[in-house]
């Protein structure tokens, strides 16, 4: 065992994994299609084109959009509630909506991370010459024009330390406008990702588990497609002579047999579908025509019907995929089967992921964006507030209602702790003022002091009832 007092014995030895070392984008996954810059064009491709899986994303990217975050200051006192109010104005005074930020930070959970390189400026009020130095502010402290994105398909590379696996930055592939490319340094980034699983910058994308699934699905669609049109105009068949179809054909007869087939391949029920066939037919021993033309073509079609269903097996790959995104609630109603209490719980682990999604994104800012301008800035870290998500499942009133009953019933009136009530308020989504609770509680208090220092003085100096000396 090496002693404490070695020197290697404070070094880091080991590393998480390959791609701690190279960089790489997905360099453990073990499928080839989900490695590198491959695995970004798959998972933009499940994204853009399955119906289930777009519709999921759309879902959460709404849902989170139309979340109402909040600035937490770090204490009660008017320098920290002023520092908070500086965090809302630099969110306000971007070149684009906060909003827009995380509709865009929430393609890490496609691709499994999202870049973002944090553009600086001086909030040196309005700039007429220059819209990018443009502020509505005149403090002279440093703030964010624009938190840019940069694409997951543009990134070649993770910039790592080779000895200690460290993340650095990011290698982005800009065309012609830098030669190899620009290499964006980790102080200027706000880099999300999914896991931390081996300390991997490209994280896991949420999509992994619907791959496979996603693949038979597709061959299924095209495979019920391709079935769908023949059945519904037939096998195109040809005939021609024999001649046409020996080894031994002229160049002639197999020009004429290469657009038959060409004719036959693109026949198809439409306002363009059409065979031209020679009228000519053949003549029997005495040299006398026949009613047998040199070339036919018939459409052929299926007698009975099909064994396999194949609509429940797409309707299976599709709830399967669902179910690896925790949106399953989403193909509820489609069935015959269902019931309240399951859509509420699926509806309940469906946000309860949510929150947990929003939690990585504010978690991020926090620590690559406020931090970051806290010290460019030289401010007190004392004073720093935090952004915060708003709650994204909605709170059954009903129940809280009855829970409120209970404790009052118990002798513990939330009244007295206007904190508790004025979270109550927001959890209702009704407006409420905490201070002026305080100060409406605290006047009730003084009150209720000073009735109560009355009738102590009254029961110290009783007067005299005198009404039975007349």
């Amino acid at each position: 065992m090496t002693p404490l007092s070695d020197p290697k014995a404070k070094m880091e030895i080991g590393q998480g994994g390959r791609n701690t070392r190279y960089g790489e984008i997905q360099a453990d996954e073990f499928l080839r299609e989900l490695k590198g810059k491959r695995a970004i064009k798959t998972y933009r491709e499940m994204r853009s084109n399955d119906s289930t899986i777009g519709a999921v994303m759309y879902a959460v990217e709404q849902v989170l959009r139309d979340n109402q975050y909040k600035v937490v200051p770090a204490n009660d006192s008017v320098e920290a509630k002023a520092e908070a109010q500086f965090v809302e104005q630099i969110l306000s005074d971007m070149e684009h909506s906060f909003d827009d930020h995380i509709s865009e930070a929430l393609s890490f959970l496609t691709y499994g991370f999202s870049s973002f390189e944090v553009v600086y400026k001086r909030r040196a009020g309005n700039n007429p010459t220059n819209k990018k130095k443009h502020s509505k502010y005149n403090d002279g402290r440093m703030g964010v024009r624009k938190i840019a994105s940069r694409a997951q398909w543009t990134i070649n590379q993770f910039d790592i330390n080779i000895k200690t696996g460290e993340f650095l930055g990011i290698k982005q592939d800009v065309g012609n406008y830098l030669a190899g490319g620009a290499t964006i340094p980790v102080n200027k980034l706000i880099h999300y990702k999914t896991t931390n699983i081996n300390n991997d910058p490209s994280g896991r994308s949420i999509l992994r588990n619907a791959f496979t699934a996603y693949q038979y699905l597709k061959r299924l669609q095209e495979i019920e497609v391709i079935a769908i049109e023949r059945e519904l105009h037939g096998v195109p068949i040809g005939r021609i002579p024999a001649e046409y179809l020996s080894p031994d054909a002229t160049d002639n007869q197999k020009s004429l047999r290469a657009q038959f087939e060409t004719i036959l391949r693109d026949l198809k029920l439409n306002e363009q579908g059409y065979g031209l066939l020679p009228s000519d037919v053949y003549h029997d021993a005495d040299g006398k025509p026949t009613n047998n033309r040199l070339m036919d073509l018939e459409l052929i079609t299926s007698n009975g019907s099909r064994n396999i269903d194949i609509d429940p097996v797409i309707r299976r790959y599709q709830h399967d995929i669902a179910r690896s995104l925790l949106a399953e609630l989403l193909m509820l109603g489609g069935g015959a089967n269902g019931s309240y209490a399951l859509s509420q719980s699926k509806t309940d682990l469906f946000l309860r992921s949510l929150e947990s999604y929003l939690d990585v994104l504010f978690e991020g800012l926090n620590k690559q964006l406020i931090e970051p301008l806290w010290a460019l800035n030289g401010l007190n870290p004392d004073l720093m507030p935090k952004l915060k998500a708003g709650d994204i499942a909605p709170y059954d009133l009903k129940e809280l209602g009855s829970f409120i009953r209970n404790l009052n019933g118990a002798d513990l009136p939330i009244v007295e702790h206007p904190e508790t009530v004025g979270r109550l308020m927001e959890m209702a989504k009704l407006p409420y003022d905490t201070d002026k609770d305080k100060e409406i509680l605290q006047r009730r208090r003084d009150d209720e002091q000073a009735k109560l220092r009355v009738e102590r003085e009254q029961n110290v100096n009783p007067q005299e009832d005198t009404s039975n000396d007349r």
